[in-house]
């Protein structure tokens, strides 16, 4: 009979020809286990969501009828709102609200709501006039589904 060759064989060979550190990889991979979700995942996810609600508010406040995109996330991004919520999300990655980057938050977030990826978001939040629905109801019954077709 034939040896069975290990399916980790190159992966192995890889990581020992490569600079990488172990601890590191390691670290890394674990980190990806299912089931396990670090805070950093868990803030990378709801903080363009997050973004996204709140965009969606404050482009439906009759405030800011007529301003541009641009405008309405600038003038988000200045106040001491998203300076807790930067402060709140990022604080896992080491970063702090910085007034100096007014413009690369407002460009960040301005590519957060033109990614296509984000359209899920932007539709479900338009339906829901910014707001996250939570369904109530006894336990074992299936979940209602909106609609997330736009109108036409």
């Amino acid at each position: 009979m034939g040896k069975v060759k290990d399916p980790w064989a190159k992966v192995i060979r890889y990581l020992r020809n490569s600079k990488r550190d172990p601890d590191k990889t390691l670290k890394l991979l674990k980190g990806g286990d299912k089931g396990t979700e670090s805070n950093y995942t868990i803030n990378r996810s709801s903080y363009s969501m997050n973004c996204i609600a709140v965009i969606t508010q404050k482009r439906m406040d009759p405030k800011n009828k007529g301003l541009p995109l641009t405008q309405v996330i600038r003038n988000w991004v200045k106040t001491k709102d998203f300076k807790d919520f930067y402060n709140l999300l990022r604080s896992t990655e080491n970063l702090k609200y910085d007034i100096s980057l007014v413009e690369k938050y407002v460009k960040q977030i301005k590519d957060l709501w033109t990614k296509p990826n984000q359209q899920k978001y932007r539709k479900y939040f338009a339906m829901t006039k910014g707001k996250v629905l939570i369904q109530t109801g006894p336990v074992g019954t299936k979940a209602r589904k909106l609609n997330l077709k736009t109108k036409r």
